[in-house]
């Protein structure tokens, strides 16, 4: 179970456990980004706005981003990590949702609305308190011997829950 498709926008499970690595995989396992005009050019701004300050908001999240030019839509893709990813988060935690988001200059709104939408949600106590506990449920195993498990479903049953808008907006576009 590599990756799952829904209406648009793509999931992946991530390997990486460091954050430039894991950003890169995102961004080449989630086929949403496969329609880029320049997709070297996303990766380079994606990893530059991590220089500026890490998007690793805490709580086994981070929300990378970074604009290209001429894209008529916002993109996001979502990585999945259960060894979870050294992120340099601020509450120092491992990143395992690593949201990636894809935005042109000229889509300003789009861009801020999506951003919004993904910060208020995870800043939910509600959120937060499933996050934590998903955390005793993830099974690091970086060599996939078990399958999917326990923890792998859980996370695609938390995402499918609380995120299903990411997908449900992809395929009004």
């Amino acid at each position: 179970m590599n990756q799952i498709h829904e209406g648009g926008t793509l999931i992946c499970h991530i390997d990486a456990q460091m954050k430039v690595p894991a950003i890169h995989e995102v961004i080449q396992k989630c086929s949403v980004f496969s329609t880029l005009p320049d997709i070297d050019l996303f990766k380079k701004a994606v990893i530059e706005r991590e220089m500026i300050e890490t998007t690793g908001i805490g709580h086994g999240i981070a929300i990378a981003h970074g604009k290209v030019p001429d894209l008529t839509s916002v993109k996001v893709g979502l990585g999945l990590s259960e060894c979870g990813v050294e992120y340099d988060a601020k509450d120092g935690k491992p990143v395992h949702f690593l949201f990636v988001i894809a935005s042109s200059p000229n889509k300003q709104f789009e861009y801020i609305r999506t951003l919004s939408t993904l910060l208020r949600t995870v800043r939910s106590a509600e959120v937060r308190e499933e996050l934590l506990s998903l955390d005793e449920l993830y099974k690091c195993d970086p060599f996939h011997r078990h399958g999917s498990t326990q923890g792998d479903i859980a996370m695609r049953s938390f995402v499918s829950h609380y995120f299903s808008w990411l997908w449900k907006n992809e395929s009004k576009q």
